[in-house]
């Protein structure tokens, strides 16, 4: 376990765009709402093995920013998306486990940007 745990960023849809690009390497986003608990056991598990891909882990509260999740057609929860250098890169489909993560990560790296949904 890392000495301490990652500083999670809130966005909402008033800042989604404008702090994002401003961030450098990778973040992965985090769509949820608080009473998803397969939302709380990603954020927790992200937050214990935070694979040294990420440089940012951000969440987004679907509650209140349902704007943001409708531009990014949200629709089951949690949902996952990747950001190298603020460009949207990709969604994230693994399972909770931590090698599993890690592959699926890899692999969404090796791929091209992508346009936002």
């Amino acid at each position: 376990m890392p000495a301490s745990a990652p500083v999670w960023l809130t966005l909402d849809e008033f800042d989604f765009h404008h702090r994002l690009p401003a961030l450098p390497g990778n973040t992965l986003v985090l769509f949820g709402q608080p009473g998803c608990s397969a939302c709380r056991s990603w954020r927790q598990a992200l937050s214990q093995w935070q694979p040294p891909a990420l440089q940012q882990l951000a969440y987004v509260d679907v509650q209140q920013s349902m704007a943001l999740a409708h531009q990014f057609d949200i629709f089951h929860l949690p949902t996952l998306l990747l950001f190298v250098d603020g460009q949207y890169h990709g969604q994230l489909h693994s399972p909770l486990q931590a090698q599993a993560l890690k592959q699926a990560l890899d692999a969404l790296l090796a791929t091209a940007a992508e346009e936002e949904p």
